[in-house]
């Protein structure tokens, strides 16, 4: 067999196992969204003040904030940790301050929820507002104003808790997480405060693919 006649048919074997492969390769697995992740330490104080028995709130507070991008739409789980603190100061021995912090995760300024059922019915048309309870307690002592950082240490306590935003268009986003102290008093009191101390923030993705029913 000449020289020539060789090169030919290797050549075409060579061009039939390119061929080949091209068919059989699979296709590169879809992208993930970026994975973040945010810590603080610093204390993020919030506080309530009462002029008459009732119940009040602070201003919602920045816990944390973050970006990311999603090359394709995707279903983002977010985790979110942090030591959490409450203390009141109360004027009356008979009085008594309940007192809660509560905690959401927005995902470009919209709350991300918990449940997609609120009513419970089995439709999921219905978010809730996302709000999960981060520490609560009752009181019948008497805070001091000052000395915050010893008062967030003595009663301080680490808590979690996961969202999941589903089907999240691709492009960058920013997350955020945030806080908001309720109280009640049921006599004469002054305030209540709580503090978030220590805290994390992850937050990952996987391109969104079938939908499980349930």
């Amino acid at each position: 067999m000449g020289v020539h006649m060789r090169t030919r048919i290797l050549a075409r074997i060579s061009l039939v196992m390119v061929a080949t492969l091209a068919l059989v390769a699979p296709a590169s697995a879809p992208q993930a969204a970026d994975e973040i992740g945010v810590s603080a330490s610093a204390l993020q104080v919030m506080q309530t003040n009462f002029t008459a028995p009732g119940s009040g709130s602070s201003l919602p507070v920045t816990l944390m904030s973050g970006t990311f991008t999603n090359a394709l739409d995707s279903d983002l789980t977010v985790n979110v940790a942090g030591e959490c603190a409450l203390w009141s100061d109360i004027a009356s021995p008979e009085s008594q301050t309940a007192a809660q912090v509560v905690v959401w995760v927005e995902l470009d300024g919209v709350a991300v929820a918990v449940s997609r059922d609120s009513n419970g019915d089995g439709i999921a048309d219905d978010p809730d507002d996302g709000r999960v309870v981060w520490c609560n307690r009752a009181f019948r002592t008497a805070a001091p104003a000052a000395d915050v950082a010893s008062l967030f240490q003595k009663s301080r306590a680490a808590t979690a808790f996961r969202w999941i935003a589903l089907a999240v268009v691709a492009g960058t986003h920013t997350l955020e997480v945030k806080a908001q102290l309720d109280a009640t008093v049921t006599d004469v009191g002054t305030f209540a405060q709580a503090a978030i101390g220590k805290r994390t923030l992850l937050a990952g993705g996987a391109a969104v693919g079938p939908v499980a029913g349930f």
